[in-house]
């Protein structure tokens, strides 16, 4: 079991994270909101892991602390949601945040996922939600990882998780899209979520 790696940022690309240790280059998947919070390539990067072996394939997933680790192993107990969809969940709710709506039961930013539906994401209420007043019970505190930073008040506009969740949709990165849509929310209020997003949209062309 490989349960922790400590090594040079070689390439980080979409949903992964090329690591050099001793000369072995290790290939490790992670959200996408955790990728952009590695040290830039020549770097030193140190990444607590998962290594899951399925059918044909093998495959290591990395996160930056034991805590969002533990919060990515958390959601692999529940029916119908696997390692991918695990990441895509991190990806767009930050583990504090994810552990806090499962211990409070609303589910309406984890249905902004996408694959997820009503259905899984009322699973992972019911199915974790002891598990998560335990775990925050345990912190005795705000469970946030090292990396986690707390949501501003714009971030709790709303129409914010709607728009965000359109924009990484559509292919941008979580906090890109984040990014965007909060430097949108700082200029103008009372938008529409259509407008939100193609106001967002607009600054992500813009910016590439």
């Amino acid at each position: 079991m490989i349960g922790y790696l400590k090594g040079t940022v070689i390439e980080v690309s979409d949903g992964s994270v090329l690591l050099d240790v001793g000369g072995i280059g290790y290939l490790v998947e992670m959200p996408a909101s955790l990728l952009e919070m590695l040290p830039a390539k020549g770097s030193i990067a140190r990444l607590y892991t998962q290594l899951i072996i399925k059918d044909d394939r093998i495959s290591l997933y990395g996160f930056p602390d034991k805590k969002a680790l533990k919060v990515f192993k958390v959601l692999l107990e529940v029916s119908g949601v696997g390692p991918k969809l695990a990441l895509n969940i991190l990806s767009v709710l930050p583990p504090g945040d994810l552990i806090s709506d499962i211990a409070k039961g609303e589910t309406s930013r984890i249905r902004s996922v996408h694959g997820v539906g009503k259905k899984t994401a009322a699973r992972i209420c019911v199915d974790l939600k002891e598990k998560a007043s335990r775990i925050l019970s345990e912190e005795g505190k705000p469970f946030l990882p090292e990396t986690e930073t707390r949501q501003t008040d714009l971030e709790r506009s709303p129409v914010f998780d709607d728009a965000v969740s359109a924009l990484v949709n559509l292919g941008y990165r979580p906090t890109e899209a984040k990014r965007a849509i909060s430097e949108v929310l700082k200029g103008e209020t009372g938008l529409e979520i259509h407008e939100l997003i193609k106001k967002g949209l607009g600054r992500l062309s813009g910016a590439r």
